[in-house]
């Protein structure tokens, strides 16, 4: 039993319909993709632009710390961004961006710390110098917290730079 032209037409129809209907369905799901790839991306980047800022900031400021031992006046926003920074690396990085900036958190807390421990001592007016063991503990920080900062900054300028690693 064979077709007659009208089913024939009918039939053919419907299979160029389905056909294009799921070409363009499947076009547009992978347009939509890209397009949601491209807006985290780019709101990764921002994110990424931003960390390097925070780490800029708090590393002059650790800097003019460590040379004259004040602390800096309209510096505290640059430590209390870190929180919020903190939030959006949790969106947006990867695996290595979080650890590495987890170890630069704590780092820029110890040094924070020993800062203050120097700063309070009591029986003694506390001076830059080398002599005092709570200075050198202070700047022993400075030096960890350095090297973390250089080490999240790699990472960072690697994926910026890189190819994109999916985060898992």
């Amino acid at each position: 039993m064979g077709l007659n032209p009208a089913e024939a037409a009918i039939t053919g129809m419907t299979l160029g319909a389905v056909a294009s209907f799921s070409g363009a369905w499947l076009t547009q799901h992978a347009t939509d993709r890209r397009e949601r790839e491209n807006r985290v991306w780019s709101r990764c980047m921002d994110v990424y632009e931003e960390a390097m800022i925070a780490v800029h900031r708090v590393g002059a400021l650790r800097a003019q710390l460590s040379d004259t031992g004040e602390w800096p006046d309209g510096t505290v926003a640059a430590v209390s961004d870190v929180h919020v920074l903190a939030a959006r690396l949790e969106i947006y990085a990867t695996t290595p961006v979080l650890d590495a900036h987890w170890s630069a958190f704590q780092a820029m807390r110890a040094w924070i710390g020993a800062w203050h421990e120097w700063d309070n001592q009591e029986g003694t007016n506390p001076r830059v110098s080398q002599t005092d063991p709570l200075w050198r503990e202070f700047t022993a920080r400075v030096k960890e917290s350095e090297d973390c900062d250089h080490l999240l900054l790699g990472i960072l300028r690697e994926e910026v730079h890189g190819t994109r690693k999916r985060r898992a």
